[in-house]
């Protein structure tokens, strides 16, 4: 696919303008915006890194007449808000012939347009209009996918954008700055004694090393990657099964623990309800064997009361 993209240039001041070049013999046609004090010369060097053939072999012309190296755009007669148009062929076209990077598509758009932007402030009804030329590039390299983000409701995709526009580089202060981790970098070099020294000795030809001490270790049984995790299946579920029973004999101890406590307190108080009849008992009969108050004497009087309806 190729990539349509649109470089504004505002001329002001008339620094740089749009130049045309077309390929021979293919007739291809390029637009790039170039500052209007560059030499032929550099436009061969920026066009031979871009064709990827060497500048020496890159032949211009205009008008059909050759451009030397040395004459600037200005000196060719370029004027402001104006176009050039020249002719870039080679000397060697066998062996560096000049070709696009991809063949031009198919495409009606022209190659440089002329917009008219609206300057001031709408509030005070001041308005000034400037001419723009806006360069139509046709891009041979894909977009870059800078990020972006979606709509939540209507899952639109929204893409950031890229411009061709250069980041203006700092001035030269003339003072040479350092980075952080070229101030911060320290080289040492220092030995280290272990505290254990230890040394190899093998047998050789005049040097007799007895193996009275040595060990002889014989390698194990293979285990392969299913057999290994079978093993550790089997040891988490002993882990699983041992846990789960502490569990059980944890609640079991908690559950044996509650039903003693609530006997206790369930004999506890039908010892407590005992004693309190018994002594609302001994407090009655003392009252009516040794009446005091009204109510004692009332309670007599009713007791025999009774007595009486009951014998009658």
């Amino acid at each position: 696919m190729w990539e349509l993209k649109a470089s504004v240039f505002v001329f002001f001041p008339y620094y740089i303008f749009p130049v045309k070049i077309l390929l021979m013999p293919e007739g291809h046609m390029m637009t790039k915006a170039f500052i209007i004090g560059l030499t032929t010369q550099d436009l061969k060097n920026h066009f031979a890194s871009e064709l990827r053939v060497p500048s020496d072999v890159i032949k211009i012309t205009l008008n059909g007449k050759a451009v030397e190296d040395h004459q600037t755009l200005m000196g060719l007669g370029v004027q402001p808000h104006g176009t050039v148009q020249f002719e870039m062929s080679s000397l060697d076209p066998e062996n560096y012939p000049i070709k696009p990077v991809k063949p031009q598509q198919e495409c009606n758009m022209p190659d440089v347009i002329t917009v008219r932007v609206q300057k001031g402030q709408f509030w005070l009804q001041f308005y000034t209009f400037q001419d723009v030329v806006v360069e139509i590039e046709r891009a041979t390299r894909k977009k870059a996918f800078l990020g972006g983000y979606s709509h939540k409701l209507t899952k639109t995709e929204y893409h950031h954008a890229a411009v061709q526009t250069m980041a203006r580089r700092r001035p030269d202060r003339g003072v040479e700055t350092f980075s952080r981790d070229s101030q911060t970098v320290e080289v040492k070099s220092q030995a280290q004694q272990c505290t254990i020294n230890t040394c190899t000795q093998m047998t050789k030809i005049g040097c007799y090393m007895s193996n009275m001490k040595d060990k002889l270790i014989i390698p194990g049984t293979y285990i392969t990657a299913d057999e290994y995790h079978s093993k550790r299946l089997k040891a988490v579920l002993t882990i699983q099964t041992y846990t789960r029973r502490w569990q059980a004999k944890q609640i079991a101890a908690q559950l044996r623990l509650d039903k003693e406590l609530r006997v206790t307190w369930a004999e506890r108080e039908e010892r407590r309800k005992r004693e309190e009849k018994e002594e609302q008992i001994r407090a009655e009969y003392h009252r009516r064997m040794n009446p005091e108050k009204k109510e004692d004497f009332a309670l007599l009087y009713n007791a025999l009361e009774s007595n009486c309806n009951m014998h009658l």
